[in-house]
This record gives C-alpha cells, sequence and structure tokens, in this order.
C-alpha cells in the first residue's frame, strides 16, 4: 500500500489536522505562532530535526531533536523525513513524519511552520484532506518593511539583505499554492492572530 492510501486510510475515522503556516521572513509568522502555543496549549507544535549545536537556552525535544548527521542521514535513508535540507553552514533541517501524523491521527491538530520550499515537499506526500496550508504575506507586498523588521532583530550584511529579499520575492511568487493567504498589516499583530487563529480554531 503507497504512503498516501496507508494514510487516507489511518486517518478516515480522526478528527485530527495538520495547519502549515508559511511567509517570508519578519512577516510575523513566528510571533502568531508563539501566541497560538501560549493561548491554545491543547494544539501540538512538532520541533525539527537538525543536525546543528544546541545554543544556549535550547532544549533537545522542544526547541529542536539534536542529532548528529550520522543519525540525520539514517533517518533520510529510512525514508523518516516529510521534508528535509541543507542550509546555513552545511546543517541539516528536516521535519520527522511521525512528529506530525501521530498526534493528528490521535485527533489533535497540530501546527507546523514551514518555508515555501519545504511545504512543496510536504504537500506531494501528504493526501490533500489531512492539511490546510497558510501564507502570511506583508501589506501591499512591502519588502521594505520587511527588511526594516528583520534588520530591527538584528545587524546583517547588505549582501546578506540582498539575498533574503530575493528569497521573499521566490515566496511570494509561490502564495497561490496556499488554501489562504493572510495579510500581515504594519503594527497589527494581533489582528494577525486573529485571523489565522480564526482559520485553526474556529
Amino acid at each position: 500500500m503507497g504512503l498516501i492510501k496507508w494514510l487516507q486510510k489511518m486517518f478516515m475515522h480522526k478528527a485530527g489536522h495538520i495547519y502549515f503556516i508559511s511567509g517570508p521572513s519578519g512577516v510575523g509568522k513566528g510571533t502568531v505562532i508563539n501566541m497560538l502555543r501560549e493561548r491554545h496549549p491543547e494544539l501540538v507544535f512538532p520541533p525539527s530535526c537538525t543536525t546543528r549545536d544546541p545554543r544556549p537556552g535550547e532544549v533537545d525535544g522542544k526547541t529542536y531533536f539534536f542529532i548528529t548527521k550520522e543519525a540525520f542521514q539514517a533517518k533520510v535513508e529510512a525514508g523518516d523525513f516529510l521534508e528535509y535540507a541543507v542550509v546555513h553552514g552545511g546543517n541539516y533541517y528536516g521535519t520527522l513524519k511521525d512528529k506530525l501524523l501521530i498526534p493528528a491521527q490521535n485527533g489533535q491538530i497540530v501546527i507546523r511552520e514551514f518555508d515555501v520550499q519545504g511545504f512543496s515537499q510536504a504537500r506531494e506526500l501528504l493526501p490533500r484532506e489531512l492539511y490546510t496550508s497558510i501564507f502570511i504575506r506583508p501589506e501591499g507586498d512591502n519588502l521594505d518593511e520587511l527588511v526594516e523588521r528583520i534588520t530591527a532583530r538584528a545587524p546583517i550584511s547588505d549582501e546578506e539583505i540582498v539575498k533574503r529579499v530575493e528569497s521573499m520575492k521566490k515566496e511570494l511568487a509561490l502564495a497561490n499554492i496556499y488554501d489562504h493567504q493572510v495579510i500581515s498589516r504594519h503594527g497589527e499583530i494581533e489582528e494577525l492572530y486573529e485571523v489565522v487563529a480564526g482559520l485553526i480554531v474556529s
């Protein structure tokens, strides 16, 4: 039995669901997800798996699942990831299938932040009825405002800014593959939260 048919059978009588949330850097998706976590403890927020070293304050199994590159590669070969990628500095990041699918199978609502690349991979593997996707975009697609938000958090080089802007443009170009597009208005994070939460917990 193929993966998609097996998942369809597994979820046939379950009320669980997976929500993917994406959007360019600085748009407020992380803040909204943290608000959902604080206000709706019944929701499930599975962390990613990574090969990078933990930073101060990060907790294994909560912030990320921290594993070696050898262990990560073994999971790739076993087909354990819904999606994975090699990113900054050659570190691996990936989403373990069972961390999303088991809670949803048990009737829980699962929230997962994804970049567009990750979501593009994931949507090819999951039955359509198992997930809903939400893309958060800046009002008027104002990339200058996003750059201001990013640089306010931490200084970055001009070269990095150019890379970020190009990435934002590519992400916005793929927004139409999502079920819902939500506008993030400057200074209106509570409004943004209410719209996103309304799609998930209404």
